[in-house]
């Protein structure tokens, strides 16, 4: 049975007072009873202080397992957000002898989910890139640079021409040299368009035309001029060392020299069947 503090004083009031216990007592029933509701006092203060400490250490630990189960989320939470809860939590503790409400769980981070970029192509297989003419060496297109060297000669100078006609139509060969079957010579003069230098035997007179200067053919082929715009010119070319052979009539020739990277340097026109050396 519980009993109020004064039902309590006043048990011990008679206490106290009882004759039995002689008249000589010393006992004062007021200092018995403040004495009793002073330990009664700091009973219910250690009470109280002992749950308000069990309650600081379970929110503690609750707020140590939230910081941790956080971080391994890849979470973070500034301290001073940490801090005002805790405060609050020890302010909103309730005192002994009441129930506590359960602490709501923290609601989880957002997760944001990138959507995927949305696809630009059609559906079905992925085209390869078209080739383009880049790949393709450039054409040089048509030369036109220099004398027109055609398939029949060199201005007024003809191939098949004897030594006396060449002579007659261009003036004397200069530095006429004579080796075996052919006779080498220089021709310049109104009748040609450029000094150039000549072979020639006495059976088929002129084979050689070797303009000293810049040329270029009908073709649009001259000094620059690519493989490629070579074969295009002249499809029946062949390659002979450091030059290309192109028939052009039924009796010439082109002798197109190239340079390593194939581009035309220098054009001379050649009988077919002949046998001096390309003076």
């Amino acid at each position: 049975m519980n009993m109020s503090e004064e039902d309590v004083q006043q048990k011990l009031r008679d206490l106290f007072s009882d004759e039995r216990l002689g008249s000589g007592s010393t006992l004062n029933p007021e200092t018995i009873v403040a004495g009793a509701r002073r330990r009664r006092r700091r009973r219910q203060l250690m009470q109280t202080t002992s749950g308000m400490a069990a309650a600081i250490v379970m929110v503690g630990g609750g707020l140590t397992v939230f910081t941790i189960h956080d971080k391994d989320n890849g979470a973070a939470f500034p301290g001073d957000q940490l801090t005002m809860g805790a405060a609050s939590s020890s302010l909103a503790r309730p005192g002994p002898g009441t129930s506590e409400p359960p602490a709501s769980s923290p609601a989880p981070p957002p997760t944001h989910t990138a959507a995927p970029p949305q696809s630009t192509a059609s559906d079905g297989p992925v085209k390869p890139p078209k080739s383009t003419a880049a790949t393709k060496p450039p054409a040089q297109g048509k030369v036109t640079t220099g004398a027109l060297l055609t398939s029949a000669g060199f201005g007024k100078l003809r191939l098949g021409m004897s030594e006396s006609e060449a002579e007659a139509t261009a003036g004397p060969l200069r530095a006429k040299e004579v080796r075996g079957t052919c006779t080498y010579g220089y021709a310049e003069g109104a009748a040609v368009p450029g000094p150039s230098s000549v072979s020639l035997t006495e059976a088929e007179g002129i084979t050689v035309i070797n303009p000293a200067g810049t040329v270029h053919t009908p073709e649009g082929i001259g000094v620059g001029s690519t493989e490629a715009d070579i074969l295009a010119a002249y499809p029946g070319s062949t390659k002979d060392g450091g030059a290309y052979v192109a028939p052009v009539s039924a009796v010439s020739a082109y002798r197109i020299f190239v340079a390593k990277d194939g581009s035309a340097v220098s054009i001379l026109l050649t009988s077919i069947n002949q046998d001096c050396q390309f003076s």
